[in-house]
């Protein structure tokens, strides 16, 4: 058998054009997919760590009322007729002021809620209810929750 006697490939016959190549349709299957992805995940980060910080307000607010009614001895009361809160009432006002340090620390308009919680649980820690400015923090502390 010589040269001339072996017939063409199938691909060059006459009428059948060659196929075209897959490769510029897998890279942007490919392409597009990533980018997707990472658009996806942009947007999910960034709804979760506001969405986070909201609940962590939340939960500040929910701690603070649990801990119940704090007393309040500026209004001529003898702070020597208070004895001291309960430690579940303590441990509650520390946890309300965690989760607003940290709702602050993704969203700053929870800042006021954070050092108003910080100024409560000093005088909560110290056992001294006779602070005037404290015993406003209570108050803001409870319009800041109470408006959301």
């Amino acid at each position: 058998m010589s040269a001339i006697d072996i017939p063409p490939p199938a691909d060059d016959k006459p009428g059948h054009p060659a196929p075209a190549s897959r490769r510029p349709v897998v890279l942007a299957a490919i392409a597009g997919f990533v980018l997707g992805a990472c658009v996806l995940g942009l947007l999910w980060g960034l709804a979760g760590q506001r969405g986070g910080a909201d609940e962590d307000a939340v939960a500040a607010c929910e701690s603070f009322y649990r801990a119940g009614r704090l007393p309040d001895t500026t209004g001529g009361y003898d702070p020597a007729q208070f004895t001291r809160l309960s430690d579940d009432t303590i441990h509650r006002v520390t946890a309300a002021r965690e989760l607003a340090k940290a709702a602050a620390a993704f969203n700053d308009s929870y800042q006021p809620l954070a050092q108003s919680l910080e100024n409560v649980n000093r005088m909560v820690l110290s056992g001294r209810f006779d602070n005037p400015a404290a015993q406003h923090d209570v108050i803001r502390v409870q319009q800041l929750c109470a408006r959301g």
